[in-house]
């Protein structure tokens, strides 16, 4: 991959961290906001394969730690990495995903992100189960709805590179 295309993808990045810690809260309704770097994750990782997913997965789970005032550092990293490695080896198996499958695979990856920041930290059962049903569910059907219509208007690009 070119110089040129890492610029432009580091840039998109900067740009969905943005969106993220300004216009997410301002989406956000009964604490439910929208994640825009899953769906830069996802987006990524089937547009340029498992290799560039992987990075900027644990790029930008990286950025989240050290953003984020958590106690463990490391947690969004391999979540996100993890994700970002899974949907560009999905993306390999199926060669090309249409818009279903596309959002689909972003529920999915939404859900296996979380359980493993879930696992990661250590959290117990009850609070796994309290948090899946009062934040994970709300948040990926409202991330779905946004990476659903991200997903629409990018469907006209239909190159793919893969690093």
């Amino acid at each position: 991959m070119s110089n040129l295309k890492w610029l432009k993808v580091l840039i998109l990045f900067v740009i969905v961290f943005s969106l993220q810690l300004t216009v997410a809260d301002w989406m956000s309704f009964f604490d439910v906001a929208p994640d825009f770097v899953i769906i830069f994750i996802v987006a990524v990782a089937i547009k340029m394969g498992p290799a560039a997913g992987c990075f900027w997965g644990f790029f930008a789970g990286f950025t989240q730690d050290v953003y984020a005032p958590v106690e463990w550092l490391g947690a969004n990293s391999i979540s996100m990495m993890v994700l970002g490695f899974a949907v560009g080896q999905l993306e390999e198996r199926f060669l090309s995903l249409n818009l279903p499958a596309k959002v689909g695979v972003l529920g999915l990856g939404f859900f296996i992100c979380d359980m493993i920041y879930f696992a990661v930290t250590g959290l117990s059962k009850d609070v796994i189960t309290n948090l899946f049903l009062t934040k994970t569910l709300p948040e990926c059907l409202y991330t779905l709805l946004i990476g659903g219509i991200f997903f629409y208007l990018d469907l006209g690009k239909k190159k793919k590179t893969h690093a």
